[in-house]
């Protein structure tokens, strides 16, 4: 049986001490007699058999790949995510969207990305089967956040009170407000009036706490609904529709306490 290469031995070493995530020069450094050419192939090599994974292209981040996760082409996002956005790219970032909903138990569909908020808009990669994607928010740092932790790691996720509101803010990306009132009924769960009035204060978006009151209204979620009313009692407000492009009809009901046009979001989803 030929002898394990030089690399293989220094990945196993490093996965039998949990630590997945390694840097090109980190590797050299344990490898001091392999010359950069070398270990340039060395590490494609082991790339190809997948036992490792590079998390983007021109990044010197790489990801082992334990033989548990093999079929999925790459450990958990938890393992990684915050390590390659925090260490690697160096730039603030949190889970949002449906992914956000998740990390909450919140999401009745099957989320088949990742979704991340970060400050400049990025391409998405994909890491394994892992697929992330990644939407802007120029004031990212004074989101409220919190950290999702497993046992195999954790990643900064948006609080829940703030994952409604992008939700709602955003339903177009996360298939429609229909979609939005079914996460929300799991996600309110989570959720405090007085983190409700954190991220309306943090993320200061009127016609998104508009929709979100409306929809809290339609729940029957009195406390939030309110929680949102006195937030938005000494802004300006206009009559805004419940979804963005939604058609104006003259028989539409209107929220008259939230200034919101329902067309037929009242029978939906009930």
């Amino acid at each position: 049986m030929a002898a394990p290469s030089p690399l293989s031995a220094v990945l196993d070493a490093a996965e039998r001490s949990g630590k997945l995530n390694l840097r090109t020069q980190d590797i050299h450094a344990e490898l001091p007699g392999v010359s950069s050419a070398a270990l340039h192939q060395a590490l494609h090599r082991q790339q190809r058999r997948g036992r490792l994974i590079r998390l983007s292209r021109g990044s010197d981040h790489w990801l082992i790949v334990p033989l548990q996760h093999a079929a999925a082409g790459a450990p958990p996002l938890e393992t990684w995510l915050d390590r390659y956005m925090s260490k690697t790219l160096r730039i603030p970032y949190y889970v949002t969207l449906l992914s956000a909903a998740e990390a909450y138990g919140a999401s009745p569909y099957a989320v088949m990305v990742t979704q991340v908020m970060v400050v400049e808009r990025r391409r998405p990669i994909t890491v394994g089967r892992h697929k992330v994607v990644f939407h802007t928010r120029v004031r990212l740092r004074d989101m409220p956040t919190r950290w999702h932790e497993t046992s195999e790691g954790r990643f900064k996720v948006a609080t829940p009170e703030l994952t409604a509101l992008e939700l709602v803010e955003r339903a177009a990306l996360v298939g429609g407000v229909a979609r939005v009132r079914e996460v929300l009924r799991e996600l309110l769960t989570s959720c405090t009036p007085q983190g409700l009035s954190e991220a309306l204060d943090a993320l200061q978006e009127t016609p998104t706490a508009q929709r979100l009151g409306a929809l809290l209204a339609l729940e029957d979620q009195s406390a939030f609904a309110s929680r949102v009313a006195d937030w938005l009692s000494d802004k300006p407000v206009r009559l805004v529709p419940l979804e963005r492009g939604q058609a104006r009809h003259t028989s539409s009901e209107v929220d008259t306490t939230f200034k919101v046009r329902l067309a037929d979001s009242r029978r939906a989803n009930t």
